[in-house]
């Protein structure tokens, strides 16, 4: 199976990339890194002349470039040059559209970003919602790509989380470990199509974004 680099610093040592043709989704509570490694792995994948489509529910585009910039994401030259393109789905209208503008995006070779599955789980009945996890996944076996969903953990009831984790490719969970006092960050591969058993991975979050550990701390 083909692996994409994410141009994550370690993730793609520890990993050797994310397998494309695949829906994965990040798993975690609020400030825990899952949201953050998702818009870096999208940034990074524009920046290296790819193509990356970020889905919002929740923020305006506005918002959301400020976000960016305040981690020295600069997003003008990549939107300018069409490697980069913000969809806002924060009206019910736009989000019934989400089916096709993600599957037209897919089969033009971008990645994409849904942010977030938890909010847009809430505005929509479960059947309509995984109609439209069920579209992304098609698309992708078809045409390709690293697709990524944001699910913030308590937002949704237990059974819908754990329906979610098992209709998609892969589950990146983050968890936060309290270890001597300090925080312990960790990602959890639940489930990966190149990843035999589960797998924990330690991680810092600096100003630039998540740095993966490649080496034991002494």
């Amino acid at each position: 199976m083909e692996l994409m680099k994410t141009w994550v610093e370690g993730l793609d040592k520890t990993l050797g990339g994310l397998p494309t043709k695949s829906v994965i989704l990040m798993l975690g509570e609020p400030g825990s890194g899952h949201d953050l490694l998702a818009k870096q792995i999208l940034y990074l994948h524009a920046l290296r002349k790819g193509k990356s489509v970020y889905f919002t529910t929740l923020k305006s585009d506005d918002i959301l470039r400020e976000n960016f910039a305040d981690r020295g994401w600069k997003l003008e030259d990549l939107e300018k040059s069409k490697k980069w393109e913000f969809v806002d789905l924060r009206s019910s209208k736009s989000t019934q559209g989400f089916r096709e503008k993600s599957s037209s995006k897919v089969r033009e070779g971008h990645w994409t970003l849904l942010d977030s599955l938890s909010h847009l789980l809430m505005r929509q009945k479960l059947k309509q919602a995984f109609g439209i996890i069920e579209a992304l996944l098609e698309s992708s076996r078809t045409h390709g790509g690293v697709h990524l969903l944001i699910l913030t953990k308590g937002m949704n009831d237990p059974r819908t989380e754990i329906a979610v984790q098992e209709f998609v490719d892969g589950v990146l969970e983050f968890v936060q470990l309290e270890v001597g006092g300090g925080i312990n960050s960790r990602i959890r591969i639940k489930k990966m199509k190149t990843i035999p058993v589960p797998k924990l991975i330690p991680f810092v979050i600096t100003q630039q974004g998540i740095t993966v550990e490649t080496a034991v701390r002494i």
